[in-house]
């Protein structure tokens, strides 16, 4: 496990602020996704995608499947 899901596993915002900040200085492509529970027992919720670096969509839909298969093989949650 990385820095940064072990950040994300001890919710530590200000950490996480400042190692994406270092992180950023050497990455080219971004996607965050930020996620605020408006009604969580309904399952509602309001979301923010933001990138950096990608030129098209296409990109960043492969980009997240990447993502996802990377979640799939970690099953630590």
């Amino acid at each position: 496990m990385d820095t940064i899901d072990k950040i994300f596993q001890n919710s530590a915002k200000a950490e996480l602020l400042e190692l994406l900040a270092e992180k950023l200085e050497t990455t080219d492509k971004v996607i965050i996704v930020l996620i605020q529970d408006e009604n969580e027992e309904a399952g509602e919720y309001s979301s923010l995608v933001m990138t950096l670096g990608l030129k098209t969509t296409y990109e960043a839909y492969g980009i997240l499947d990447v993502a996802k298969q990377d979640l799939q093989d970690n099953n630590s949650f």
